[in-house]
């Protein structure tokens, strides 16, 4: 009896998660604020469940979805699509959904960079070299949200120089400071690039005053890159989403 009386109160524990879960996010509910010409409607404000899960809407339609980033460096992002209930989807690989080749990977960061609600993706696909010499990407892209759920692509993409100076090998978000007047409630970008000979760096590159990410600047860099090898690479920070959201409950 007691084994039949524990398989029967799981549903009913794993629908309260869920629910707790979907009243927690809708609970941060927001407008924008920011002037942002985003087309989705604007959903709750994104929270974390966990140091490496981020609640959010991602694809406009107002339902949080899960986005995953095990590992906080952009190489193991996955997304589940949320329902109308509040349960989410089957996990869905990064590489997947953007359409990279076998021979390839994606990098990428989910944060709202806009700060209007919707989360958008900055993603990096390269083929990772084998030699001294860093690859050269094939795609990198600032991608606003909504995104479609085929394959993450945005209405509104925007290039980006983020593979101008190395293969990108891990990607992430910060909160740095202002040293050419970046706006400082606003993601900036964070990623480890291969500059070839054995050499890693850590690159940034701060927000714009609308929240997009802004071009490479030796200043920026200077102020808070970093250089190591592949034995001692340069540290990533591990706590930008928590810099910039709370958790769901």
């Amino acid at each position: 009896m007691l084994r039949t009386r524990t398989r029967l109160i799981v549903a009913p524990v794993a629908a309260a998660a869920v629910a707790l879960t979907l009243a927690a996010y809708q609970a941060g509910a927001t407008e924008p604020t920011d002037g942002s010409s985003h087309s989705g409607a604007a959903g709750a404000a994104p929270c974390l469940s966990g140091l490496d899960v981020l609640i959010g809407d991602l694809d406009g339609d107002s339902y949080p979805d899960r986005i995953g980033n095990r590992g906080l460096d952009g190489t193991k992002t996955t997304v589940e699509w949320g329902n109308a209930d509040g349960s989410f989807g089957d996990k869905q690989e990064i590489n997947d959904l953007v359409g990279a080749g076998n021979d390839e990977t994606a990098t990428a960061a989910v944060a709202d960079f806009q700060n209007d609600g919707v989360l958008d993706l900055v993603v990096n696909i390269v083929e990772p070299s084998g030699g001294d010499d860093p690859s050269t990407a094939r795609l990198s892209e600032y991608r606003p949200g909504p995104l479609k759920r085929a394959d993450l692509s945005s209405g509104e993409t925007q290039k980006l120089d983020i593979d101008k100076h190395g293969e990108v090998r891990t990607l992430g978000i910060a909160r740095y400071d202002e040293p050419v007047g970046n706006p400082d409630d606003f993601p900036d970008l964070v990623m480890v690039n291969y500059a070839g000979d054995g050499v890693l760096e850590r690159s940034v590159r701060l927000s714009q005053a609308d929240g997009t990410p802004g071009a490479f600047s030796r200043e920026a860099d200077d102020k808070y890159g970093d250089w190591g090898t592949p034995a001692e690479p340069p540290s990533m920070p591990n706590d930008g989403w928590k810099q910039f959201y709370e958790p769901c409950s």
